[in-house]
């Protein structure tokens, strides 16, 4: 018999439906409605590691695989357990790399797996709270969490079937699951649902790039005298947020200046992009050169239409946390000169130098590379810059093909530890590019530029001095940009100390 045509329970209890079929045909009826509940039950549980349950409930929110830091997120919130305080946790994540929605899926998976029961939604504003509280409301109401979850997914009732609250900045669950958004612009004090305090509460972007001194005393203050102290005893605490400024809440937890919540985790920060290069495109906007993105989702194709999209100076503030935390440097009042490639004179002479760090670890000092051009006028024209930290190797070997695309007679490194050392991985690196397949134009009779050496200082004072010729150059219009990787370079002058 077909199970979909089966009676539901009321019209199998039917003294009727009883009266009109046979005791076996009635039997089989029964006995096919309970194969098909017990179907229904099979199909009704979710499964129970967050790797499967998060595309299984959010297929759309949830394609992609998990970046390592996705996972320390999702384990702390699997580690959450009744009556116990957890550490507070920290997500300091770029822009698009999945911030809002993980947080906001996580409120929901607590709510499933009933750990909690009051959750706090703080964002900046009460308008933006509002709008995760809806997207939460929005995921509840999905027919797959409807499907595992009804009393979930369900509004509480009052004794007269009336909603106790499913609102715009509310959400009450059939099963004693509440959701309640908070701006950081409306003060809260004591906040409690029925008996209940908050035992979670997200912090959610709380920081502005507009943000004083001022305004984010203000919050601090806010933060810590009325949303931390409305908590109940075991209160977990989940902030996600990318670094907007060096005095923002964020940049405060992460460098441990913050005076609360010291009992805490910090992930990250996580730019979108390890090891990000980039040029400007004559025809306007820019490419990614180089890279590597720390997340499938937010790939360097995404990336680099986020780039043009939203700006180079908005995606390296909000995607990689480049926060200007050095102003008023050396060179930081200066209005650059700059021009387009069509625009380069002829040039008598063409140099690239490399000023090197020893080694390649996450703590290394960056690589940086400089071509520069001296035009007949003796005006310099900056012509490619790139910083990244890598291998001697490599930038050596960056230096000499870019030598070599400009027609430059010398590749030159700026070092205190001698010459003779960097002479010896210059030559290495001149000999892998003449085996390298890729680049067949490269043979041994290639005239190779030749190697120079220099230690820092010698024969032209110490680096300020230097610095302050090359700033007189810049305040007289001898000095010109060439547009195309000029950012690089600028960035690394505006944060060129005083002294």
């Amino acid at each position: 018999m077909d199970t979909a045509t089966t009676p539901p329970n009321n019209l199998l209890n039917s003294p009727t439906l009883k009266s009109v079929l046979s005791p076996a045909a009635y039997g089989q009826l029964k006995l096919e409605r309970l194969k098909r509940k017990a179907k229904s039950r099979a199909k009704l549980q979710a499964p129970a590691d967050w790797q499967s349950w998060l595309p299984t409930l959010f297929p759309k929110l949830f394609s992609r695989p998990f970046a390592d830091r996705h996972s320390d997120f999702w384990n702390h919130i699997d580690a959450i357990r009744p009556d116990i305080k957890p550490p507070a946790f920290f997500a300091i994540w770029s822009r698009g790399g999945g911030k809002t929605t993980n947080a906001e899926a996580a409120v929901v998976r607590l709510g499933a797996k009933e750990v909690r029961k009051f959750c706090l939604y703080v964002r900046g504003t009460q308008d933006k709270a509002n709008e995760s509280v809806q997207n939460i409301a929005a995921m509840l109401e999905g027919k797959v969490v409807e499907r595992h979850y009804p009393q979930l997914a369900s509004r509480k009732l009052g004794k007269y079937g009336n909603s106790k609250g499913w609102r715009v900045d509310t959400l009450r669950c059939a099963n004693g699951f509440s959701v309640v958004a908070l701006g950081l612009d409306a003060a809260v004090r004591g906040i409690k649902i029925e008996e209940f305090r908050p035992d979670v509460v997200i912090l959610d972007d709380l920081d502005s790039s507009l943000d004083s001194p001022t305004a984010v005393n203000k919050k601090i203050d806010t933060l810590t005298k009325s949303i931390l102290p409305a908590g109940s005893n075991d209160v977990a605490i989940l902030g996600i947020q990318n670094l907007i400024h060096p005095g923002s809440i964020f940049s405060r937890i992460n460098d441990g200046s913050a005076e609360f919540l010291y009992n805490r985790i910090v992930s990250g920060p996580y730019p979108a992009i390890e090891g990000l290069t980039y040029e400007q495109k004559p025809e306007g906007g820019y490419r990614i050169t180089g890279g590597t993105a720390t997340w499938e989702g937010q790939s360097l194709e995404v990336c680099e239409a986020q780039i043009n999209e939203w700006g180079l100076t908005a995606f390296l503030q909000e995607a990689q946390h480049e926060v200007d935390d050095a102003p008023g440097g050396l060179f930081s009042h200066l209005e650059y000169r700059h021009c387009d490639w069509s625009e380069v004179p002829d040039l008598i002479r063409i140099a690239v130098w490399v000023d090197p760090a020893v080694t390649s670890t996450d703590q290394s000092d960056s690589m940086g590379i400089q071509a520069d051009g001296l035009a007949a006028d003796e005006t310099i024209y900056r012509l490619w810059s790139w910083e990244s930290i890598t291998s001697p190797e490599d930038a050596l070997r960056r230096a000499t093909l870019k030598a070599l695309e400009l027609h430059a007679l010398s590749v030159g490194v700026e070092t205190d530890q001698g010459g003779d050392t960097w002479q010896s991985v210059y030559k290495r690196a001149c000999e892998d590019l003449v085996k390298d397949t890729d680049y067949p134009h490269i043979t041994p009779q290639t005239p190779l530029p030749t190697f120079q050496s220099a230690k820092a200082g010698a024969g032209h004072g110490p680096k300020a001095h230097r610095a302050s010729l090359m700033l007189a150059d810049y305040e007289r219009g001898k000095i010109v940009h060439v547009r195309g990787t000029h950012r690089v370079l600028e960035k690394a002058l505006f944060g060129f100390p005083l002294t």
